[in-house]
């Protein structure tokens, strides 16, 4: 929490405390909202619900944008039911609800992992003569790509389509993420190949999605050809790319491979604790203790901690037992 947080927050713990003591102070809808939201920034959840309660207690109406916050404020306090709580009491006083309430509450939803209830409740917006925007689509697609159930991220894909709404970097990440749930590696791939025809660029993003489901299937060729692909798109492959690569490496027992690559990179990945860690397994696994030792020895210098439990051939251990 910043300190302009802190001196709000303090402000706020000041401002109800007078207000217990005084009855004669009043708040109207705009103030509470702005305290609550306040609350909602700073991480604050217990508090904003209990400013929330005063509100209510005090006779002060709640506004859409109360509840909204309130959505919020449950929903990354993971009480989805007090969400879910704010969401109909709304709606059973007959608060005009928006898209973005609606939006807010599916996007919780998606995060739960309750994918049949946020697309119920998408279909009930609709239903309402809400129409859907780039964002809530995002959203929605984003919610079936985290199930897995491509089907029917592709279906709304097409959908946004028809409805004018065109897709931006964020539709195509979630697309890509739905493909690779549902192992379906090469459609991913042709998802970031279209987006580029469509004159939308991919990022490094959109490859690690597609390099992370690779490596964790063992695929490890597969990932090594895509990962040599950045350069034709006029990428440089981040950190991520270069931890995920790595990792997949040292899972699958690639000593060699897993050792050249290091090699390749080590000047960009200088400091890494994660990728110093695993190329001194490999490089140990090697038989290599000279070039392992002056790993340590970097690392000892950056006082970076040394990560002891990690293993070469993981995954293959794995398989044989």
């Amino acid at each position: 929490m910043g300190k302009f947080q802190e001196h709000l927050f303090f402000l706020v713990a000041c401002l109800f405390s007078m207000q217990s003591l005084e009855e004669n102070l009043e708040l109207d809808t705009v103030a509470y909202n702005t305290f609550i939201k306040s609350m909602l920034e700073a991480g604050k959840f217990n508090f904003a619900s209990s400013i929330f309660e005063r509100m209510c207690s005090s006779g002060v109406a709640p506004s859409i944008q109360t509840y909204n916050t309130m959505i919020s404020v449950y929903g990354q306090d993971k009480k989805l039911d007090r969400a879910v709580e704010m969401f109909n009491k709304a709606r059973s006083l007959d608060v005009p609800l928006d898209e973005k309430a609606y939006m807010n509450l599916i996007g919780y939803y998606g995060k739960a992992g309750m994918m049949q209830e946020a697309s119920e409740l998408f279909s009930k917006m609709q239903e309402e003569g809400i129409k859907p925007g780039k964002v809530s689509y995002n959203i929605m697609i984003y919610v079936y790509a985290n199930a897995g159930v491509h089907h029917e991220a592709e279906k709304l894909f097409q959908d946004m389509q028809r409805q004018d709404c065109l897709p931006d970097s964020f539709t195509y990440l979630s697309l890509v993420q739905a493909y690779t749930e549902s192992l379906n590696y090469s459609k991913a791939e042709e998802t970031i190949h279209a987006m580029q025809s469509k004159g939308i660029p991919p990022s490094c993003a959109h490859f690690n999605v597609l390099l992370s489901a690779l490596t964790k299937a063992g695929l490890i060729d597969e990932a090594k050809r895509v990962y040599e692909e950045l350069s034709t798109f006029g990428l440089i492959p981040d950190l991520i790319c270069h931890r995920t690569m790595m990792r997949g490496y040292l899972k699958y027992g690639c000593v060699e491979e897993g050792i050249n690559f290091f090699e390749s990179i080590s000047k960009s990945v200088k400091g890494d604790r994660f990728i110093m860690s695993a190329v001194v397994h490999l490089y140990k696994s090697a038989g290599k203790e000279i070039q392992a030792k002056e790993i340590l020895s970097s690392m000892k210098n950056m006082r970076i901690p040394f990560l002891t439990k990690l293993e070469v051939g993981s995954a293959e251990k794995m398989k044989a037992s």
